[in-house]
């Protein structure tokens, strides 16, 4: 057990006019980041905040979350941030699971925690709480095993689970990513993520640990994100592949993409037919696998260095130990999270619940996911290989495929599509998917639809797909 280095003062004793943060034209230095961080780290320590004490954060993913998120840390406190877009009985079930001692927010959102019984201090208002200009000093003493943030899992399939991540957790994290792609001084990462999913908090982490600089983009907006990567000097993104499809399909995209050092796409399987662009037009892909239990990714694979192993999740990264337990992937190493909350502790091991293999030299190939697995008639069916081939009818521009339960083949594969025009015929479609598909893939069923709903990492949200 021993103190860990705070982050952000280090970079401000050795960068402190460096640039840490740039938000559309606003540019913060860590000193800029430091004094905010300060002020109110002073402000939850005038409102009683002790360490260990849980923060939740209800906050756009701007320079004022990020600086909270650091204030959190500065003084001990859990930094649990949140979406915006919860619905009121997401937003009731997370308030009773993390039981906060304070809720931040804004003006905008404050009536949806009223009537919750917990503090709540709009932010516009936290800097001026009571107290006056009394100093007051943390008396926390920051430990590597204590718990820093909690981050929600994206919940595309139920509820999500509240993941407790360590400061160790993100140094060992941000040590391996350092060690795979080397970061630079001059990097600048565009973080389109959202900062309350691990894959957008880790990029601010990483960024201060390694003082290079973050590009950050509220939400993910084609358009934007291209205008950010063509007017500023961004090396590294990451994206999951729905995201990139999307920057490929515009005017110029792909020459945006072109000028980026790494590519990291991560957050779901990636179609066949995207890696096969990526590899002909030699873009920088690092391929991803990881969640939030992790920290973040714990395998990647370089693409253009190993075209042959396209379909692969990846390699482990330095002290990830892997290895599989009935199809059923497990990793251990000091990333893992500590537990969820109000659940026993892991020990540095989770059971992913993934389905996977590994060759001989520790190469991880993911399978479908389990829960995603369609069984009709006997057959298995993987429904994003069917996603996959609707998207490559002409007109036809999002899709999702599930299971359903019958009578007659136990489950019946199920479209939902969205075309840019009017729907095809079922016979039509039916007479290009033939083409490439089985007939037992072939969905049954067809429900043409206005969009199909996707979280903010753009992944679908099957659970929603019913009520449409």
């Amino acid at each position: 057990m021993h103190d860990i280095m705070n982050w952000l003062q280090t970079q401000v004793q050795q960068n402190p006019q460096k640039l840490y943060v740039q938000e559309g034209d606003h540019k913060y230095s860590y000193m800029n980041v430091a004094e905010m961080v300060q002020a109110y780290s002073q402000a939850f320590l005038r409102e009683g905040i002790q360490p260990h004490d849980r923060i939740l954060i209800c906050l756009p993913g701007s320079i004022e979350m990020t600086e909270i998120i650091l204030a959190c840390f500065e003084i001990g406190a859990v930094a649990t941030p949140i979406s915006c877009k919860f619905t009121d009985k997401e937003f009731e079930s997370v308030i009773s699971t993390i039981e906060p001692r304070l809720i931040i927010t804004n003006w905008d959102r404050q009536e949806v925690f009223e009537g919750a019984p917990f503090a709540i201090t709009c932010i516009e208002e936290l800097l001026n709480s009571s107290g006056g200009c009394s100093v007051f000093s943390s008396k926390y003493e920051k430990n590597i095993d204590d718990i820093c943030a909690i981050i929600l899992t994206s919940g595309t399939t139920g509820i999500p689970k509240a993941v407790q991540l360590t400061y160790n957790n993100f140094e060992t994290s941000c040590k391996n990513w350092n060690g795979f792609l080397q970061f630079e001084p001059d990097d600048q990462f565009l973080c389109c993520l959202p900062l309350h999913h691990v894959g957008g908090l880790a990029v601010l982490i990483r960024a201060l640990i390694y003082g290079f600089s973050v590009n950050l983009v509220h939400t993910f907006d084609v358009k934007t994100v291209h205008n950010v990567v063509s007017n500023h000097p961004v090396t590294i993104i990451s994206l999951v592949p729905t995201m990139l499809k999307r920057i490929l399909a515009i005017k110029g995209g792909l020459e945006s993409m072109k000028s980026l050092r790494h590519i990291l796409l991560g957050g779901g399987p990636s179609p066949e037919n995207l890696l096969d662009i990526c590899i002909k037009e030699k873009l920088a892909i690092v391929k991803v696998y990881g969640m939030t239990e992790t920290c973040s990714g714990t395998f990647g694979l370089k693409l253009l260095d190993e075209p042959h192993h396209k379909f692969y999740a990846g390699h482990p990264f330095p002290g990830t130990k892997v290895w599989i337990e009935k199809g059923e992937i497990h990793i251990s190493g000091s990333m893992v999270m500590k537990g969820y909350v109000d659940e026993k502790e892991t020990n540095g091991f989770h059971n992913t619940h993934d389905l996977g293999s590994l060759d001989a030299d520790n190469l991880l190939f993911l399978d479908i996911r389990r829960k995603d697995l369609i069984i009709s008639g006997g057959e298995n069916v993987n429904p994003l290989e069917v996603e996959e081939c609707l998207m490559n009818v002409s007109g036809i521009s999002d899709a999702a495929v599930v299971g359903k339960e019958d009578d007659e083949w136990g489950q019946k594969v199920m479209a939902y599509i969205v075309h840019k025009s009017t729907p095809l015929e079922n016979e039509l479609l039916h007479r290009e998917l033939i083409k490439s598909l089985s007939p037992y893939k072939i969905p049954k069923d067809y429900i043409w639809v206005s969009h199909i709903p996707r979280n903010e990492l753009g992944k679908i949200v099957y659970e929603k797909l019913k009520f449409l």
